[in-house]
């Protein structure tokens, strides 16, 4: 019986602790903060920049992932490229740059007790990063490697035919990565140009730090090196999602020992009141997909469904198969099953379990805390996160079947593999 009488108890102490842990936001000198105060020994930090392949014109592809990767290690005013590689190897604090399709950042992690020092080289990253030539130079190589990579990943090219299938011919299909011959062609003075004159203006920046800091503390902190950072006019994209219509076939031939597959279809943007329903959808056409053609069929190691999140979303059902025809029509199965409601609220109930469960877990680690702050800032407001639990909660059967109608319309499915196979695959 105690037991039971201590739960309560428990839970009343344990409230007033959770609600201190609510991310707080703030501007220093015109510089928007985001803080997640937390009890943990780790402290994460990013700092992002607004706009990805929106920035610069498709023929500049990768340049603002290349700017972001060497600002990050090529040297500071303060200190030299070898200085970094010392605070790396000696105390484990990573300071990092890149850039996706939507957004850049300079990201550090370290533990508490080295957060003083770690701070100091991660704010003359962002304030007075040098360039040094042999450090571009590597970041350059380090680049054109992950490049060939993902060329030759087959899941990696399923997702950029995806892109370039959406956005044919328009800005926001560009590879943020860039491709072998952009980057190659990129020179120390470019980037650094790129840096000071496009991306260092505060009104397209903002910071987000979780760890155990006090507003006051990281305040103090940024007035001291990051406190004069310069501003300049700066308009935020135009993003217009058309939906899709009827359906197209993409495909391309790659001698694999499995065939790859994928339905790209609409998706909410994360600040539409249509994307936590529709996401609990995506997640049970993912279950079922699995068991459908893995569990139940053999058709598939790992099948199943998600949303690419970025400003103009989309979602996608997928597989590796080497019965490419019997993939598909399971997939379609599973498919008309979800979208015509076959569904019941104990399955949404577990859906809901499962996100939270997630969730918390996720929560754990100070860089996911971070990350998941500043990309729902990215795309509507840093809240969308803080309160995504309890949206969740709220999220009805009618809910999902209403967004679910009203974004699976239309559909691209990107095929790479055996062609001839594939399209035989989508003959009637």
């Amino acid at each position: 019986m105690k037991r039971f009488i201590l739960i309560p108890i428990f839970l009343f102490f344990l409230l007033p602790l959770r609600a201190q842990d609510k991310a707080i936001t703030f501007t220093v000198n015109g510089l928007k903060v985001i803080l997640r105060p937390t009890e943990k020994e780790t402290v994460s930090m990013r700092m992002f920049y607004r706009g990805g392949v929106m920035n610069y014109p498709p023929g500049q592809a990768g340049i603002e992932n290349l700017t972001l990767n060497s600002a990050a290690t090529g040297g500071t005013k303060k200190y030299s490229a070898s200085d970094y590689k010392e605070l790396n190897d000696e105390f484990g604090i990573e300071i990092k740059g890149s850039s996706t399709t939507d957004y850049g950042t300079i990201g550090m992690d370290c533990i508490l007790k080295y957060l003083d020092k770690a701070w100091d080289f991660f704010a003359q990253a962002i304030a007075n990063p040098t360039f040094e030539q042999s450090e571009f130079q590597a970041a350059k190589e380090r680049t054109i490697a992950r490049i060939y990579h993902q060329n030759a990943d087959p899941e990696s090219r399923v997702d950029k035919l995806s892109m370039n299938a959406l956005f044919q011919d328009d800005p926001y299909s560009t590879d943020p990565v860039g491709t072998e011959q952009t980057v190659a062609n990129f020179s120390v003075q470019q980037v650094k140009d790129y840096y000071y004159q496009k991306l260092l203006n505060k009104n397209r920046m903002f910071l987000v730090v979780a760890g155990k800091i006090t507003k006051e503390a990281l305040e103090k902190k940024i007035l001291s090196v990051l406190g004069t950072l310069p501003a300049a006019p700066y308009t935020a994209p135009v993003y217009e999602q058309k939906l899709l219509e009827g359906e197209k076939l993409f495909t391309e031939q790659r001698d694999l020992a499995t065939n790859y597959m994928s339905c790209v279809l609409n998706a909410p943007a994360m600040n539409n009141p249509d994307f936590l329903p529709f996401m609990l959808g995506i997640d049970a056409l993912s279950s079922n997909l699995f068991y459908e053609l893995r569990t139940k069929q053999s058709l598939s190691y790992s099948p199943g469904a998600n949303i690419r999140l970025q400003q103009i979303p989309y979602m996608s059902m997928y597989v590796s198969t080497t019965q490419p025809k019997k993939a598909y029509q399971a997939m379609i199965k599973v498919y008309k099953s979800i979208r015509s409601g076959n569904y019941s609220q104990a399955f949404l109930d577990g859906l809901k379990k499962d996100h939270k469960r997630k969730y918390y877990r996720h929560q754990e680690s100070s860089e996911a805390i971070v990350a998941d702050l500043g990309l729902a800032e990215i795309f509507g407001d840093y809240k969308i996160e803080e309160n995504k639990i309890a949206s969740i909660n709220k999220v009805t059967l009618e809910d999902m079947s209403k967004a679910l109608n009203a974004y699976l319309k239309g559909a691209i499915w990107i095929y790479l593999g055996d062609e001839q196979l594939g399209k035989a695959t989508f003959q009637e």
